[in-house]
């Protein structure tokens, strides 16, 4: 038994020093370049596939994982989503809370673009979803694959600045 605690332990000061050194448990490297291009990637690529809700929605679930951390994965309920991502366009209300049930169906348009994934069964903290980067959703490869075909260069009139 203390060997498999001791064995534990390892293996949480690995993951530890792998967090500290800027290394994400998963390999990838997650430097302030990387996490501007995902955000570039986001804008063009995912943003445009999105309503507002959505967007709200994602952008917060982004900042509390991946932009946080570097790790994909949050846990979150639909109760703490109606009060901390935005405010109802609909009530006047001090509190004014989005409605549980548009809490859902932003969930579930999310994990229908792909944009983020279920990964585990509901508990008293929430659920468990993976946040996933453009380059991860289909939707996103295709928009971006349409969109290059249709605008291969982009100019910005009053700059003058050619994006891609």
């Amino acid at each position: 038994m203390n060997e498999r605690i001791e064995k534990i332990r390892q293996l949480l000061r690995e993951l530890e020093g792998e967090m500290a050194s800027g290394t994400r448990v998963d390999g990838a490297a997650s430097s302030s370049n990387e996490l501007a291009l995902v955000v570039q990637q986001i804008v063009d690529d995912l943003q445009p596939l999105l309503t507002p809700y959505d967007a709200a929605f994602y952008w917060f679930l982004f900042r509390h994982s991946i932009a946080k951390d570097g790790q994909p994965f949050l846990r979150v309920s639909t109760r703490h989503l109606s009060r901390a991502v935005v405010r109802s366009s609909y009530s006047q209300a001090e509190e004014n809370t989005i409605s549980l049930g548009k809490v859902q169906d932003t969930i579930r348009a999310l994990e229908d673009i792909g944009a983020i994934h279920k990964e585990g069964e509901p508990n008293r903290e929430g659920t468990l979803y993976r946040v996933m980067v453009p380059n991860e959703i289909e939707a996103c490869r295709q928009f971006r694959i349409e969109r290059e075909v249709a605008e291969p260069e982009l100019l910005f009139p009053s700059s003058g600045i050619k994006i891609n």
